[in-house]
């Protein structure tokens, strides 16, 4: 009976949530509109429906799009999207490879592909851009979304390590720097070297003293991050023990796909950050607080330090921080990882095959392409603020740096709905400029991070798989993937520092899922070098 009542109050939740939402999208279609499009975006994000640049689509186009929404949340509790009724697209979809590739063949969704007679500036980038063609190509060939693309060259490199100068100073004045340890004020400037032994004495310094001067000596944050987040991980801390890590713990190493995890260096990495969780170096928070919790608790000034892109964003006083190279071992050398983030996403924007006109609704979204358009989709339209009402001397829109109490994010949070666009080196060079915040995120990495890139590592790049392939990682990825963050959260957490046997004994349950994915995503790299390889002696 218990189980029951369970089921039936599920039930009655997941319909509070999809059905509402379903009658709203048929309504608005009858209601006048040409489509009706779902997107995905949160409370407070403004309308679609009221944003400057829609407006000045519909104006450019003729096409009357209706937006309505779903949360993040509300879309995750739909187990299938594609079956509500009244709308003719959905906008940020994120569907995987395979849900691609299983809707676009039961004919629940369009093959792209096959109208780009009514799409000029797509089937240019796919002409100009075989390599992008490819990446979205699902394993019958067809294209069954429309891609987001932005090349800047950053997400390869997704963490920078801050450390908060003023508290530096303070130990300096107080002669608490850590024994061994000979640092001026004038040291402390962005470059710092540190090995990893030194930054954690330093820290221990943080957590026993009273730094932030309120008195009490245990509201000091050491070093924080946001684990398995797309920026701002623990990933470089881990890579400098010897092993070229990102989130996903996978990766290539002169031409081989392999798994961190393996590598008793990662072993000795988890091991010793247990240490640094019992000694309170790192908090229990890094571990599960969100990407907002972060930004919000790091406005108090009580890091001690912390990764991410960019400090400003994240600190009231950004210059009382410094960069830190990335930690050396004992014998000096330094690592860091290679993230596996895609400048090419997959999976945007899908058009339902119930779309009556699909050439209408595709010609819409063709001109979310022109550079202007994807400007604005990206950062914002020009009347929210996103930009300057003077171009430079290249006819470019310039980014509006300033944008009063807002943060940077704050603003293109809210003004910004993302999704298809396409802004690669060309645009960067002729339409738009760079937000001046990304052109010092890419100094800083030229300087700072990048020269340590683990030897012979690089990201996984977009790969095609047969649909065989996307089986076989559909049954073991998803599952691997919680494995190993449950057990590499556990171990680090735990009372004690995990056993070398416990290790092994994970490696081996987990053997078949991890040389499944190894294998699938091999024969994928492989096929991928070969094309390159190709398309280069052409």
């Amino acid at each position: 009976m218990k189980k029951i009542i369970i089921c039936i109050v599920a039930a009655i939740a997941w319909v509070a949530c999809v059905i509402p939402f379903a009658m709203g999208a048929s309504q608005n279609t009858e209601s006048g509109h040409d489509f009706t499009v779902l997107a995905i975006k949160e409370d407070n994000v403004k309308d679609y429906n009221s944003m400057p640049v829609f407006l000045d689509l519909a104006e450019d186009t003729g096409t009357d799009v209706y937006w309505t929404f779903n949360t993040s949340t509300q879309y995750a509790n739909n187990p299938d999207p594609v079956g509500i009724n009244g709308i003719d697209a959905i906008y940020h979809s994120g569907f995987s490879n395979l849900r691609l590739y299983n809707y676009g063949r039961r004919g629940s969704i369009l093959a792209i592909d096959e109208y780009l007679s009514s799409m000029p500036n797509f089937s240019a980038i796919l002409e100009s851009r075989p390599d992008i063609a490819e990446a979205l190509k699902s394993p019958d060939g067809h294209i069954y979304s429309l891609p987001r693309v932005e090349e800047m060259g950053l997400k390869a490199y997704p963490n920078i390590l801050f450390l908060n100068k003023k508290w530096m100073e303070k130990l300096i004045d107080m002669n608490e720097l850590p024994a061994g340890l000979e640092l001026e004020k004038s040291d402390l400037v962005d470059g710092l070297d540190l090995s990893r032994n030194q930054f954690k004495a330093v820290l221990q310094k943080f957590n026993d003293l009273d730094m932030d001067g309120d008195g009490d000596n245990t509201n000091e944050v050491p070093l924080t991050f946001v684990s398995g987040n797309w920026q701002g991980n623990e990933s470089d801390l881990i890579a400098s023990f010897g092993v070229p890590e990102n989130r996903e713990h996978k990766t290539i190493v002169d031409g081989k796909v392999v798994f961190t995890i393996e590598d008793e260096n990662w072993y000795n990495a988890i091991v010793e950050l247990n240490d640094w969780y019992s000694r309170g170096l790192i908090r229990s928070a890094s571990f599960t607080q969100t990407q907002d919790n972060f930004l919000a608790r790091g406005q108090d000034g009580r890091y001690g330090a912390f990764y991410w892109w960019e400090k400003e964003t994240v600190v009231a006083e950004p210059d009382d921080y410094i960069i830190v190279l990335p930690l050396s071992d004992d014998d000096g050398n330094r690592y860091v990882g290679v993230s596996n983030e895609l400048e090419v996403e997959k999976g945007e924007c899908v058009v339902l095959s119930s779309c009556e006109d699909p050439e209408e609704l595709l010609a819409y979204f063709d001109k979310f392409f022109e550079p202007e358009y994807s400007a604005q989709l990206n950062y914002g339209s020009v009347e929210s603020g996103a930009f300057l009402r003077e171009r430079d001397e290249k006819g470019r829109l310039v980014p509006n740096d300033d944008h009063g109490e807002q943060s940077a994010d704050d603003f293109r949070m809210r003004n910004a709905p993302y999704g298809v666009v396409y802004l690669t080196e060309e645009q960067w060079e002729n339409d738009v400029q760079m937000e001046s915040r990304a052109v010092l995120r890419l100094e800083r990495l030229e300087r700072y991070v990048k020269p340590y890139t683990y030897e012979g590592a690089e990201g996984i790049p977009n790969l095609n798989y047969t649909a065989e392939e996307l089986n076989e990682l559909n049954i073991y990825e998803s599952s691997l993937t919680n494995n190993i963050l449950n057990w590499m959260t556990t171990a680090i957490i735990s009372a004690g520092a995990p056993s070398y046997e416990s290790w092994q004994s994970f490696l081996s349950e987990n053997r078949t899922s991890i040389d499944a994915v190894k294998r699938v995503n091999q024969a994928a790299y492989d096929r991928y070098a070969e094309a390159v390889d190709s398309a280069a002696s052409d």
